[in-house]
């Protein structure tokens, strides 16, 4: 089974170029991931690491979890914050990850948010 880490709004692909534009609007970027997944349990541990890439403290940091099938639907989507409510320019903060899944997905989708939404 393969899966598919992919950093939405929070990546971008740079082959071949020696730097990486920034969108204006981007404040919050994945910078590394690592999970496993105990298959007896039928859960995902692990953890993804944020930065923020702007000039104002970010409120709430975290990321959003999607799985999905072989396929390509999706499965389930779980926002995770971390522990910090406040995370300052520059700085990185963790975020754990532990969910409980109904099924082992194919693919795995990551998204950093940040702000005070409803989940």
């Amino acid at each position: 089974m393969s899966l598919v880490l992919l950093f939405v709004a929070g990546s971008a692909f740079a082959a071949g170029t020696s730097s990486c534009s920034v969108p204006e609007d981007m404040s919050l970027v994945i910078v590394s991931a690592s999970w496993e997944f105990d298959t007896e349990r039928g859960t995902i541990n692990g953890k993804a690491v944020v930065k923020n890439i702007s000039d104002r403290e970010l409120t709430a940091p975290g990321v959003i979890v999607s799985f999905y099938d072989v396929e390509g639907k999706q499965l389930s989507q779980t926002p995770i914050r971390g522990n910090s409510a406040k995370l300052e320019p520059g700085k990185i903060a963790q975020i754990e990850i532990k969910v409980k899944l109904k099924e082992l997905p194919q693919t795995i989708m990551l998204a950093p948010f940040e702000g005070l939404w409803s989940t």
